[in-house]
């Protein structure tokens, strides 16, 4: 009986220490919260091969600030591209871009001109010559828009890889003669009114000076 009792101590006294002990949530204090992982920079290759070179940083620049409105900040870019490869045409057709959206036609043409002696893809070199020949139509400079559509129509033919629109070189080249014609027509007809104009002209001063002469 004595043994009984003890071991009902001994149960109640190992309960006691259990419930006072601290759990084990308790003891063990939480977890900091983990830090966010810093944004990964794009790998730089300065010659583009395992990540992105210098010339394309440019490129990619300018390009932000083209479509941001910020066309003195896309020109500088797309210059600052061509420093540093001058090799290559993507960065002189971009330039032209900026430099057309700026209203400066002539250094856009001279962008565009440079750009098709450089390296770069069928598609790219077809852009370039819609480009060119496009804006000698805008500058109405005729003949020179006329070859240029017919370089362009030239190009799609020899290279069907580019993927451009053979059928509005041959339409654009229509328009340029039907333009040439009426203007040729219109200046005829303008110079016969000049004509008209000063024989009667002469006319009334000769009447003029017979009424002079009968008085």
């Amino acid at each position: 009986m004595q043994d009984r009792s003890l071991a009902v101590i001994a149960s109640l006294a190992l309960a006691a220490l259990v419930a006072a002990a601290p759990s084990s949530a308790q003891q063990t204090p939480p977890a900091a919260p983990a830090a966010p992982a810093a944004a990964a920079s794009p790998r730089k290759d300065p010659n583009g091969h395992t990540g992105i070179s210098p010339y394309m940083e440019q490129i990619l620049k300018g390009q932000a600030s083209f479509v941001a409105r910020d066309i003195p900040g896309a020109i500088s870019a797309f210059q600052d591209a061509i420093k540093q490869d001058p090799s290559k045409m993507l960065g002189f057709y971009r330039l032209g871009e900026a430099m057309l959206e700026s209203g400066n036609a002539a250094e856009a043409e001279t962008a565009w001109t440079t750009a098709l002696g450089k390296k770069g893809s069928e598609e790219l070199q077809a852009k370039v010559l819609f480009c060119l020949a496009d804006l000698r139509e805008r500058q109405k400079n005729w003949q020179a828009a006329r070859e240029a559509w017919g370089a362009y129509g030239a190009f799609l033919t020899s290279n069907p890889k580019a993927g451009g629109y053979p059928a509005t070189a041959t339409e654009r080249q229509k328009q340029i003669d039907r333009r040439v014609k009426d203007e040729k027509d219109y200046a005829a007809v303008k110079e016969r009114i000049v004509q008209r104009e000063a024989e009667r002209q002469k006319e009334a001063e000769e009447n003029a000076k017979k009424d002079k002469l009968n008085r």
